[in-house]
Protein backbone atom coordinates (compact mmCIF):
# COMPACT_ATOMS: atom_id res chain seq x y z
CA UNK A 1 0.00 0.00 0.00
CA UNK A 2 1.44 3.16 -1.24
CA UNK A 3 1.62 6.05 1.63
CA UNK A 4 -1.11 8.95 1.26
CA UNK A 5 1.59 11.96 0.99
CA UNK A 6 3.34 9.73 -1.29
CA UNK A 7 0.40 8.27 -3.34
CA UNK A 8 -0.32 12.61 -4.23
CA UNK A 9 2.57 13.31 -5.55
CA UNK A 10 2.58 10.11 -8.30
CA UNK A 11 -1.27 11.23 -8.88
CA UNK A 12 -0.14 14.92 -9.58
CA UNK A 13 2.91 13.63 -11.75
CA UNK A 14 1.49 11.66 -14.89
CA UNK A 15 4.78 10.52 -15.40
CA UNK A 16 4.91 8.58 -12.06
CA UNK A 17 0.86 7.72 -12.20
CA UNK A 18 1.73 6.15 -15.89
CA UNK A 19 4.38 3.92 -14.35
CA UNK A 20 2.93 2.84 -11.74
CA UNK A 21 -0.25 1.65 -13.28
CA UNK A 22 1.84 0.07 -15.80
CA UNK A 23 3.53 -1.86 -12.98
CA UNK A 24 0.07 -2.88 -11.50
CA UNK A 25 -1.49 -3.66 -14.58
CA UNK A 26 1.02 -6.44 -15.47
CA UNK A 27 1.35 -7.71 -11.78
CA UNK A 28 -2.52 -8.16 -12.30
CA UNK A 29 -2.21 -9.68 -15.37
CA UNK A 30 -0.35 -12.21 -14.12
CA UNK A 31 -3.43 -13.97 -12.17
CA UNK A 32 -5.96 -12.26 -14.48
CA UNK A 33 -5.41 -11.46 -18.26
CA UNK A 34 -8.49 -9.47 -18.56
CA UNK A 35 -8.38 -7.81 -15.75
CA UNK A 36 -11.27 -7.41 -12.98
CA UNK A 37 -14.37 -6.37 -15.00
CA UNK A 38 -17.58 -5.87 -13.48
CA UNK A 39 -20.65 -7.68 -14.16
CA UNK A 40 -21.94 -5.36 -16.51
CA UNK A 41 -21.04 -2.01 -17.16
CA UNK A 42 -20.64 0.86 -14.99
CA UNK A 43 -22.31 3.43 -17.67
CA UNK A 44 -23.55 3.68 -21.16
CA UNK A 45 -22.49 6.34 -23.55
CA UNK A 46 -24.74 6.64 -25.96
CA UNK A 47 -24.17 8.66 -29.18
CA UNK A 48 -27.47 10.43 -30.60
CA UNK A 49 -25.90 11.06 -33.90
CA UNK A 50 -22.72 11.25 -35.21
CA UNK A 51 -23.47 14.87 -36.90
CA UNK A 52 -21.95 18.12 -35.98
CA UNK A 53 -21.99 21.75 -36.89
CA UNK A 54 -18.68 22.39 -36.32
CA UNK A 55 -15.10 21.66 -37.04
CA UNK A 56 -12.71 21.56 -34.38
CA UNK A 57 -9.04 22.06 -34.65
CA UNK A 58 -8.43 19.15 -31.84
CA UNK A 59 -11.28 17.34 -33.23
CA UNK A 60 -11.60 13.93 -35.24
CA UNK A 61 -15.13 14.68 -36.30
CA UNK A 62 -14.19 16.67 -39.38
CA UNK A 63 -12.00 13.66 -41.01
CA UNK A 64 -14.54 11.06 -39.48
CA UNK A 65 -15.62 8.50 -42.91
CA UNK A 66 -18.93 7.16 -41.32
CA UNK A 67 -22.34 9.03 -42.53
CA UNK A 68 -24.30 11.07 -40.21
CA UNK A 69 -26.98 9.04 -38.71
CA UNK A 70 -29.49 9.23 -35.48
CA UNK A 71 -30.28 6.99 -33.46
CA UNK A 72 -33.51 5.00 -33.31
CA UNK A 73 -35.72 6.03 -30.35
CA UNK A 74 -37.17 2.23 -30.43
CA UNK A 75 -33.32 0.97 -30.05
CA UNK A 76 -32.95 3.93 -27.39
CA UNK A 77 -35.35 2.76 -25.18
CA UNK A 78 -34.77 -0.69 -25.26
CA UNK A 79 -31.28 -0.10 -24.25
CA UNK A 80 -33.11 1.90 -21.33
CA UNK A 81 -34.63 -0.92 -20.24
CA UNK A 82 -32.04 -3.30 -20.34
CA UNK A 83 -29.84 -0.59 -18.01
CA UNK A 84 -32.72 -0.91 -15.49
CA UNK A 85 -32.83 -4.54 -15.26
CA UNK A 86 -29.01 -4.98 -14.63
CA UNK A 87 -28.96 -1.80 -12.75
CA UNK A 88 -26.25 0.87 -14.45
CA UNK A 89 -27.25 4.04 -13.45
CA UNK A 90 -25.33 6.40 -15.91
CA UNK A 91 -25.89 7.37 -19.12
CA UNK A 92 -24.19 10.11 -20.95
CA UNK A 93 -25.55 11.29 -24.05
CA UNK A 94 -22.36 12.52 -26.28
CA UNK A 95 -19.90 10.29 -28.12
CA UNK A 96 -18.84 12.18 -31.66
CA UNK A 97 -21.43 14.41 -32.60
CA UNK A 98 -23.66 17.05 -31.26
CA UNK A 99 -26.27 15.92 -29.21
CA UNK A 100 -28.68 19.06 -29.52
CA UNK A 101 -29.16 18.12 -33.62
CA UNK A 102 -31.14 14.70 -33.03
CA UNK A 103 -34.72 16.21 -33.23
CA UNK A 104 -35.88 14.40 -30.22
CA UNK A 105 -33.09 15.29 -27.71
CA UNK A 106 -35.16 16.08 -25.00
CA UNK A 107 -37.25 13.30 -25.11
CA UNK A 108 -34.45 10.87 -24.69
CA UNK A 109 -33.43 12.32 -21.56
CA UNK A 110 -36.52 12.85 -20.57
CA UNK A 111 -36.96 8.59 -20.92
CA UNK A 112 -33.48 8.12 -19.27
CA UNK A 113 -34.72 10.07 -16.00
CA UNK A 114 -38.32 8.30 -15.65
CA UNK A 115 -36.00 5.33 -15.21
CA UNK A 116 -34.17 6.80 -12.35
CA UNK A 117 -30.78 6.95 -14.37
CA UNK A 118 -28.52 9.61 -13.98
CA UNK A 119 -28.41 11.36 -16.88
CA UNK A 120 -25.27 13.52 -18.31
CA UNK A 121 -25.64 15.64 -21.77
CA UNK A 122 -22.53 17.45 -23.36
CA UNK A 123 -23.19 19.23 -25.89
CA UNK A 124 -20.73 22.84 -27.86
CA UNK A 125 -24.22 25.23 -27.02
CA UNK A 126 -24.72 26.70 -30.36
CA UNK A 127 -27.92 25.13 -30.57
CA UNK A 128 -29.52 25.89 -27.27
CA UNK A 129 -32.82 28.01 -28.52
CA UNK A 130 -34.82 29.17 -25.97
CA UNK A 131 -37.40 26.80 -27.06
CA UNK A 132 -34.55 23.59 -27.19
CA UNK A 133 -33.23 25.14 -23.35
CA UNK A 134 -37.00 24.89 -22.29
CA UNK A 135 -36.98 21.73 -23.26
CA UNK A 136 -33.75 20.47 -21.99
CA UNK A 137 -34.02 22.16 -18.30
CA UNK A 138 -37.59 20.55 -18.14
CA UNK A 139 -36.28 17.11 -19.00
CA UNK A 140 -34.15 17.33 -15.85
CA UNK A 141 -30.93 15.81 -16.73
CA UNK A 142 -28.04 15.85 -14.07
CA UNK A 143 -25.43 17.36 -15.51
CA UNK A 144 -25.04 19.71 -18.48
CA UNK A 145 -21.94 20.07 -19.84
CA UNK A 146 -21.06 22.53 -22.04
CA UNK A 147 -18.10 22.84 -24.06
CA UNK A 148 -16.32 26.15 -24.34
CA UNK A 149 -11.96 26.62 -24.81
CA UNK A 150 -12.02 30.62 -24.93
CA UNK A 151 -13.18 34.06 -23.99
CA UNK A 152 -11.30 34.98 -26.84
CA UNK A 153 -13.51 35.30 -30.23
CA UNK A 154 -10.63 35.14 -32.76
CA UNK A 155 -8.85 32.15 -30.53
CA UNK A 156 -12.42 30.78 -30.45
CA UNK A 157 -12.34 31.17 -34.76
CA UNK A 158 -9.28 29.02 -34.69
CA UNK A 159 -10.09 26.47 -32.71
CA UNK A 160 -14.49 26.55 -33.58
CA UNK A 161 -14.39 27.40 -36.47
CA UNK A 162 -17.78 28.91 -37.52
CA UNK A 163 -18.83 29.17 -33.52
CA UNK A 164 -19.84 32.90 -32.64
CA UNK A 165 -18.89 33.47 -29.39
CA UNK A 166 -20.86 36.08 -28.49
CA UNK A 167 -24.07 33.66 -29.71
CA UNK A 168 -22.53 31.11 -27.98
CA UNK A 169 -22.35 33.29 -24.09
CA UNK A 170 -26.25 34.37 -24.85
CA UNK A 171 -27.58 31.21 -25.55
CA UNK A 172 -25.23 29.69 -21.97
CA UNK A 173 -26.92 33.01 -19.99
CA UNK A 174 -30.45 31.94 -21.17
CA UNK A 175 -29.89 28.15 -20.17
CA UNK A 176 -28.54 29.43 -16.68
CA UNK A 177 -31.86 31.98 -16.32
CA UNK A 178 -34.46 29.15 -17.80
CA UNK A 179 -32.28 26.44 -15.17
CA UNK A 180 -33.20 28.66 -11.91
CA UNK A 181 -36.49 29.62 -13.21
CA UNK A 182 -37.73 26.31 -14.32
CA UNK A 183 -35.11 23.17 -12.92
CA UNK A 184 -36.68 20.59 -11.46
CA UNK A 185 -36.09 20.34 -7.77
CA UNK A 186 -33.33 17.66 -6.87
CA UNK A 187 -35.29 15.76 -3.77
CA UNK A 188 -38.52 18.00 -4.82
CA UNK A 189 -38.03 20.50 -1.63
CA UNK A 190 -38.40 24.32 -2.81
CA UNK A 191 -35.10 24.85 -0.95
CA UNK A 192 -33.01 22.40 -3.59
CA UNK A 193 -30.99 22.79 -6.14
CA UNK A 194 -32.24 22.78 -9.37
CA UNK A 195 -31.43 20.58 -12.31
CA UNK A 196 -29.45 20.76 -14.41
CA UNK A 197 -26.26 21.37 -12.72
CA UNK A 198 -24.15 23.31 -15.51
CA UNK A 199 -20.77 22.82 -16.06
CA UNK A 200 -18.28 24.63 -18.72
CA UNK A 201 -15.47 21.96 -19.84
CA UNK A 202 -12.01 23.26 -21.62
CA UNK A 203 -9.82 21.98 -23.86
CA UNK A 204 -6.59 23.28 -22.80
CA UNK A 205 -4.48 24.86 -25.83
CA UNK A 206 -1.51 27.01 -26.33
CA UNK A 207 -3.46 29.90 -26.43
CA UNK A 208 -5.18 29.09 -22.65
CA UNK A 209 -2.18 31.84 -21.17
CA UNK A 210 -2.66 33.12 -17.54
CA UNK A 211 -4.12 36.15 -19.00
CA UNK A 212 -6.77 33.86 -20.55
CA UNK A 213 -7.57 32.33 -17.81
CA UNK A 214 -8.82 35.48 -16.13
CA UNK A 215 -10.64 36.54 -18.92
CA UNK A 216 -12.26 32.53 -19.25
CA UNK A 217 -13.65 32.86 -15.61
CA UNK A 218 -14.46 36.50 -15.76
CA UNK A 219 -16.70 35.51 -18.82
CA UNK A 220 -18.20 32.44 -17.57
CA UNK A 221 -17.60 32.23 -13.90
CA UNK A 222 -21.18 33.32 -13.52
CA UNK A 223 -22.95 30.96 -15.53
CA UNK A 224 -21.64 27.79 -14.87
CA UNK A 225 -21.93 25.81 -11.40
CA UNK A 226 -18.21 23.85 -12.54
CA UNK A 227 -15.53 23.75 -14.41
CA UNK A 228 -13.37 20.70 -16.20
CA UNK A 229 -10.06 21.32 -17.65
CA UNK A 230 -8.41 18.45 -19.37
CA UNK A 231 -5.80 17.99 -22.26
CA UNK A 232 -6.21 17.56 -25.75
CA UNK A 233 -5.14 14.19 -27.08
CA UNK A 234 -5.15 12.73 -31.03
CA UNK A 235 -8.31 11.68 -30.83
CA UNK A 236 -7.66 7.92 -31.61
CA UNK A 237 -5.09 8.92 -33.95
CA UNK A 238 -7.20 10.75 -36.15
CA UNK A 239 -5.80 14.42 -35.44
CA UNK A 240 -1.79 14.38 -36.07
CA UNK A 241 -1.41 18.16 -36.70
CA UNK A 242 -3.65 20.22 -33.80
CA UNK A 243 -1.81 24.12 -34.45
CA UNK A 244 -3.59 24.58 -30.84
CA UNK A 245 -1.72 21.72 -29.18
CA UNK A 246 0.55 23.05 -25.49
CA UNK A 247 4.35 23.60 -26.44
CA UNK A 248 6.61 21.34 -24.77
CA UNK A 249 9.90 21.72 -23.72
CA UNK A 250 10.44 18.62 -25.25
CA UNK A 251 9.58 17.99 -29.45
CA UNK A 252 6.57 15.89 -29.53
CA UNK A 253 7.47 12.83 -31.06
CA UNK A 254 9.91 12.48 -28.17
CA UNK A 255 7.00 12.90 -25.65
CA UNK A 256 4.81 10.46 -27.04
CA UNK A 257 7.68 8.21 -27.70
CA UNK A 258 8.25 8.07 -23.46
CA UNK A 259 4.87 8.27 -22.19
CA UNK A 260 3.64 5.56 -25.31
CA UNK A 261 6.41 3.13 -23.69
CA UNK A 262 4.61 3.78 -19.86
CA UNK A 263 1.01 3.64 -21.20
CA UNK A 264 -1.55 2.54 -18.81
CA UNK A 265 -4.36 0.78 -20.08
CA UNK A 266 -7.38 2.63 -21.65
CA UNK A 267 -10.45 2.20 -18.65
CA UNK A 268 -13.22 2.00 -20.78
CA UNK A 269 -12.77 -1.71 -21.37
CA UNK A 270 -13.63 -2.15 -17.50
CA UNK A 271 -16.23 0.81 -17.48
CA UNK A 272 -18.72 1.85 -20.12
CA UNK A 273 -20.21 0.92 -23.31
CA UNK A 274 -20.70 3.35 -26.15
CA UNK A 275 -23.82 2.73 -28.55
CA UNK A 276 -23.03 4.84 -31.62
CA UNK A 277 -26.04 6.24 -33.75
CA UNK A 278 -25.74 3.36 -36.79
CA UNK A 279 -26.35 0.61 -33.84
CA UNK A 280 -22.84 -0.66 -33.72
CA UNK A 281 -21.56 -0.87 -29.75
CA UNK A 282 -18.04 0.48 -29.46
CA UNK A 283 -15.55 0.84 -26.45
CA UNK A 284 -13.97 4.25 -27.27
CA UNK A 285 -15.00 8.12 -27.20
CA UNK A 286 -12.91 8.41 -30.27
CA UNK A 287 -14.34 5.73 -32.15
CA UNK A 288 -15.51 8.40 -34.94
CA UNK A 289 -15.33 5.58 -37.78
CA UNK A 290 -16.39 2.43 -35.36
CA UNK A 291 -13.08 0.61 -35.84
CA UNK A 292 -13.26 -0.67 -31.86
CA UNK A 293 -16.38 -2.24 -32.12
CA UNK A 294 -18.15 -5.59 -30.27
CA UNK A 295 -21.16 -6.38 -32.26
CA UNK A 296 -24.06 -4.69 -32.94
CA UNK A 297 -27.11 -3.68 -31.08
CA UNK A 298 -29.72 -4.76 -30.00
CA UNK A 299 -28.53 -7.79 -31.95
CA UNK A 300 -27.13 -8.73 -29.08
CA UNK A 301 -27.62 -8.18 -25.77
CA UNK A 302 -25.91 -5.13 -23.07
CA UNK A 303 -24.85 -8.05 -20.96
CA UNK A 304 -23.73 -10.33 -24.07
CA UNK A 305 -21.34 -7.61 -25.79
CA UNK A 306 -20.27 -6.73 -22.58
CA UNK A 307 -18.99 -10.60 -21.98
CA UNK A 308 -18.57 -10.84 -25.56
CA UNK A 309 -15.17 -12.73 -27.43
CA UNK A 310 -14.67 -9.49 -28.69
CA UNK A 311 -14.58 -8.02 -25.32
CA UNK A 312 -12.62 -10.04 -23.34
CA UNK A 313 -9.66 -9.92 -26.42
CA UNK A 314 -9.83 -6.15 -25.78
CA UNK A 315 -9.52 -6.77 -22.49
CA UNK A 316 -6.11 -8.84 -22.95
CA UNK A 317 -4.93 -6.54 -25.69
CA UNK A 318 -4.84 -3.65 -22.67
CA UNK A 319 -3.50 -5.66 -19.69
CA UNK A 320 -0.49 -7.10 -21.93
CA UNK A 321 -0.31 -4.05 -24.28
CA UNK A 322 -0.37 -6.12 -26.71
CA UNK A 323 -2.43 -4.58 -29.70
CA UNK A 324 -1.90 -7.40 -32.38
CA UNK A 325 -5.75 -8.10 -32.73
CA UNK A 326 -6.36 -4.25 -32.15
CA UNK A 327 -4.21 -2.01 -34.44
CA UNK A 328 -6.94 1.03 -33.58
CA UNK A 329 -5.79 1.33 -29.72
CA UNK A 330 -1.88 1.32 -30.20
CA UNK A 331 -1.02 4.94 -31.35
CA UNK A 332 -4.24 6.77 -29.10
CA UNK A 333 -2.12 8.80 -27.10
CA UNK A 334 -5.29 9.81 -24.28
CA UNK A 335 -3.77 6.76 -22.53
CA UNK A 336 -0.34 8.53 -22.74
CA UNK A 337 -1.86 11.96 -21.11
CA UNK A 338 -5.48 11.45 -19.92
CA UNK A 339 -6.40 10.38 -16.90
CA UNK A 340 -8.66 10.86 -14.15
CA UNK A 341 -6.25 12.01 -11.63
CA UNK A 342 -4.84 14.32 -13.89
CA UNK A 343 -8.02 16.37 -14.74
CA UNK A 344 -9.12 16.69 -11.22
CA UNK A 345 -5.54 17.79 -10.53
CA UNK A 346 -5.33 20.27 -13.29
CA UNK A 347 -9.13 21.79 -12.98
CA UNK A 348 -8.46 22.09 -8.98
CA UNK A 349 -5.37 24.34 -9.46
CA UNK A 350 -6.79 26.24 -12.53
CA UNK A 351 -9.94 27.00 -10.53
CA UNK A 352 -8.13 27.64 -7.12
CA UNK A 353 -5.69 30.68 -8.93
CA UNK A 354 -8.57 32.34 -10.16
CA UNK A 355 -10.34 32.16 -7.11
CA UNK A 356 -13.39 29.57 -8.52
CA UNK A 357 -15.66 27.87 -5.59
CA UNK A 358 -17.97 25.69 -7.65
CA UNK A 359 -21.66 26.02 -6.47
CA UNK A 360 -22.00 22.51 -6.98
CA UNK A 361 -19.83 19.59 -8.10
CA UNK A 362 -20.04 17.70 -11.66
CA UNK A 363 -17.78 15.21 -10.67
CA UNK A 364 -20.41 12.68 -10.07
CA UNK A 365 -19.57 9.47 -8.01
CA UNK A 366 -20.21 6.37 -9.82
CA UNK A 367 -23.74 5.61 -8.72
CA UNK A 368 -25.41 9.03 -7.84
CA UNK A 369 -28.96 7.90 -7.58
CA UNK A 370 -28.18 4.92 -5.19
CA UNK A 371 -29.52 2.45 -7.92
CA UNK A 372 -27.50 -0.42 -6.76
CA UNK A 373 -28.35 0.44 -3.15
CA UNK A 374 -32.12 -0.05 -4.04
CA UNK A 375 -32.06 -3.09 -5.67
Amino acid sequence: MIPAPLRDVVRRNLLLERLVTRARTLRTARRHPEGLAPPAPRRVIVEPTNACNLACVYCGNKDMLRPATYLDLGVYERLLDEMVEHGVPRLTLHTIGEPTMHPQIARMIELAVERDRCVIMSTNGTLLTEELARAIVRAAPDVVNVSVDSADPDVMKVLRPGLQLDALVENLRRFRRIRDEEGRARGGSAGALKLPTISVTCVLTRFFTRAAEREFFATFGELADDFDFHLANNHGDYVHEDPSAPRHKLPQALRDRIYGAVRSPCHFPWDALYLLSDGSMSVCRFDFDARVTVGRYPDSSLLELWNSDAMRSLRRAHMAFDFRDWEQCRDCTATYYSSRSEHVATTRRIKARNGFVARRTAWLAEDPNRIAEAR
